[in-house]
């Protein structure tokens, strides 16, 4: 027993308050009717409860209940003190039920925003391993450049991120998940559909499609071209998705990263590997202002996952 628990301790007048264990076990009297009923409900000792009910009164300065026969009926003081009681009681059952939601549910909508290349497989298959788990998520998804990215955790749109290249922000904190092959994609019936292997010099002529000199995806092709290709893309665009569909157009091969290639896609053109090999990375960002929600680690442990299998 604690000092401020004795009796010697407490104030005339009971002006110290009361402390949970006293709450507690008043309320349990409360809603049993009896010394004996409140024990069961609390797993203790009759005389345990005993104990506290006389120090809870002894605190307060006044009875809480009459003693009648084998049941205690409660003053009025002590209805009033039971509704101020309950409502405390109604306001933990409340956080209960919140942090078994969070648990559950993760707190509100998850806002994801990647490279369009990582929209086309690895997001979705990483958000359908995460909504096993949490069926009533909310997402918000949004494909956006490599340029556009640090601004959306800046102005508060985006809880985490999927990346060719780490956002150099201080306020941005980025870890590198993993890489995947860069391979090359050619119309059905083209020069380069005969080779096995596809090698830099294949580009050296080719009517190809390419990626400005400042994008992620350049910027991994340089050691495949040793450099500066040796001849520039006929046709240049932002998004390795975006030279997908150019290929399945028709208007000539381009290297992509292996996500961006959906089955779909696959079935309409041809995918040869490049030598020497290439690849791009895969980086997780999000802000280091906050914690990442729980629903954000679910689901970067979801994309790792994917990477894994």
């Amino acid at each position: 027993m604690h000092d401020d628990d004795s009796p010697s301790a407490l104030t005339p007048g009971g002006s110290r308050p009361l402390n949970l264990r006293q709450i507690e076990v008043f309320r349990a009297i409360m809603m049993s009717g009896s010394i004996s009923g409140a024990g069961r409900m609390l797993h203790v000792s009759q005389p345990a409860v005993s104990r506290v009910l006389a120090l809870t009164e002894s605190r307060l300065g006044y009875a809480l209940f009459e003693r009648t026969r084998s049941r205690l009926v409660p003053t009025p003081e002590a209805r009033r003190l039971y509704g101020e009681v309950e409502q405390v009681y109604g306001g933990i059952q409340r956080v209960n039920d919140l942090a078994a939601s969070l648990a559950r549910d993760g707190a509100g909508m998850l806002r994801v925003v990647s490279s369009a290349t990582f929209g086309q497989r690895l997001v979705p298959q990483a958000l359908l391993r995460m909504r096993r788990r949490n069926e009533r998520s909310r997402i918000d998804y949004r494909s956006v450049t490599y340029d556009e990215l640090a601004g959306y955790f800046l102005t508060g749109r985006a809880d985490v991120g999927l990346s060719m290249s780490p956002p150099q922000h201080p306020n941005l904190s980025s870890t590198l998940l993993g890489t995947v092959p860069i391979v090359c994609l050619a119309p059905r019936g083209h020069e380069l559909a005969g080779h096995e292997v596809v090698h830099a010099g294949d580009f050296s002529c080719a009517q190809w499609i390419g990626y400005p000199p400042d994008t992620p995806l350049s910027r991994a092709l340089a050691p495949f071209f040793g450099g500066e290709p040796a001849c520039a893309p006929a046709v240049e665009v932002h998004s390795p998705v975006t030279a997908c569909a150019f290929v399945l157009q028709g208007l000539g091969p381009a290297l992509v990263d292996r996500w961006c290639v959906t089955p779909e896609l696959a079935g309409h053109v041809e995918i040869r590997p490049v030598e020497p090999p290439a690849h791009v990375q895969i980086w997780a960002t999000h802000t280091n202002l906050a914690p990442i929600p729980l629903l954000g680690r679910r689901f970067l442990e979801a994309v790792s996952q994917v990477l894994a299998d």
